[in-house]
């Protein structure tokens, strides 16, 4: 018993430790309808969950085109070019009779969300 209790406390002195790595740098916001938290730093990567318009995004590590974050629970990487320093005036915030009468369900907000993973804004080189 004695030596359980040893090994409790062990791990609750390096729990901490063990998160400090990811120390939050600054706040985001996602600036567009929705938007997922990738578990690597690509658009085609496994999404591990979708965020909304306006949602606080702790940034861990900044990087040009990806940032690591953490979002809730999960801890991934977000397109630099989806995140803004101020809170975004949303179209939910903005209209929301006409968003919850959308009834949106989860499967269609993780499909939007990818759609504007794939989304190249910009000017076309095209001549």
């Amino acid at each position: 018993m004695e030596g359980f209790l040893k090994n409790v406390l062990l791990l609750l002195l390096f729990l901490p430790s063990l998160h400090a790595a990811d120390k939050v740098m600054m706040v985001k916001y996602l600036n567009t309808a929705w938007g997922h938290v990738h578990q690597n730093a690509s658009r085609y990567s496994t999404s591990l969950t979708t965020v909304s318009c306006g949602h606080p995004i702790k940034i861990y590590e900044v990087k040009s085109e990806w940032h690591k974050v953490g979002a809730g629970p999960y801890t991934g990487y977000v397109a630099s070019s989806q995140l803004s320093d101020k809170k975004p005036t949303c179209v939910q915030d903005k209209y929301p009779r006409f968003f919850d009468d959308l009834k949106l369900e989860i499967t269609q907000m993780y499909y939007w969300g990818k759609l504007y993973d794939h989304y190249i804004e910009g000017k076309s080189r095209l001549k």
